[in-house]
């Protein structure tokens, strides 16, 4: 009897047991929302150098020079991103006050292909006095790149103006005679070594351009096309970015009249092979959150 009534209770309370443990409270589980990535970002930089070279010429007469830029960002896509900013740099006082340059574009990325089609107009405050005939003027500009793999990188640059270079911008008294047209174009590499001493990336940035000017550019200034190319030891650790790099050109003072390198009579020779050294830091607000 006492074994029949036990097995009852037994029953009634196996029974009972997923009532009791249904009334029990159970904890939800936390739900964790996705975290949204603004497509907005900003781009920041200075630059310290021992001389700004642009295409082999020297803009600062063999001198330091100090740089910056600023760059808003807006990713459309994983696949397209605009941009719009401005870039600045530290002038020889013989040339202009300064070099102030905003430029836009759009960048397109597929894969390892990269497309940067874009705007850029060259400002030179104070570059157009009674002695000076340094205009501002607007170019646009191809940027295609390609990623091989890890440690190889392909890019060029295609840049032309619109028969418009330096605005015609000539001496008072003057008249600009014939055309104005220019463009270059230039391929690079950027080829990243294997050692890392220190959490330190280490590339080589060879790089290789010709310039074009038309005879009116040539008629009205001496500029001559030339041949260009550079090599640099790129050191990159975070935000910081040592540059040393050697620069040369086919061109040469002339010994009659001028050219882009200077005029024959002696003075400020803009072109030589030389080396120069650069002290870059870049970084994004996105990075410092």
């Amino acid at each position: 009897m006492k074994k029949l009534l036990l097995s009852a209770l037994a029953a009634v309370a196996l029974s009972a047991a997923p009532a009791f443990a249904a009334d029990m409270p159970v904890k939800a589980k936390k739900v964790v929302a996705p975290v949204a990535v603004s497509p907005w970002d900003v781009a920041f930089g200075v630059a310290f150098t021992s001389d700004y070279v642009l295409r082999g010429i020297s803009q600062s007469n063999h001198h330091p020079a100090v740089q910056g830029y600023v760059e808003f960002r807006y990713n459309i896509n994983e696949m397209f991103q605009l941009y719009a900013g401005v870039w600045g740099s530290s002038l020889w006082t013989g040339f202009a006050d300064a070099e102030i340059d905003p430029n836009a574009g759009v960048r397109f990325t597929y894969g390892n292909f990269g497309l940067d089609v874009g705007y850029v107009y060259y400002g030179y405050p104070g570059g157009t006095t009674a002695t000076l005939a340094n205009g501002s003027f607007g170019e646009m500009y191809v940027k295609p790149s390609y990623k091989f793999n890890d440690w190889l990188s392909v890019g060029g640059i295609f840049e032309t103006g619109f028969n418009n270079f330096n605005n015609k911008a000539v001496l008072p008294g003057g008249a600009w005679i014939g055309d104005a047209k220019h463009y270059f174009y230039a391929g690079n590499a950027t080829i990243t070594l294997p050692w890392q001493p220190w959490g330190v990336s280490i590339a080589l940035n060879p790089e290789i351009g010709y310039e074009w000017y038309s005879s009116g550019v040539t008629a009205n200034y001496g500029s001559v096309s030339d041949t260009y190319w550079d090599v640099g030891l790129v050191f990159n650790y975070k935000a910081a970015t040592l540059d040393l790099r050697y620069w040369g050109t086919n061109i040469k003072r002339p010994t009659v009249g001028a050219n882009q390198c200077g005029a024959a009579a002696g003075g400020n020779n803009m072109c030589g092979d030389r080396f120069v050294a650069t002290l870059k830091f870049d970084t994004t607000f996105s990075a410092l959150k």
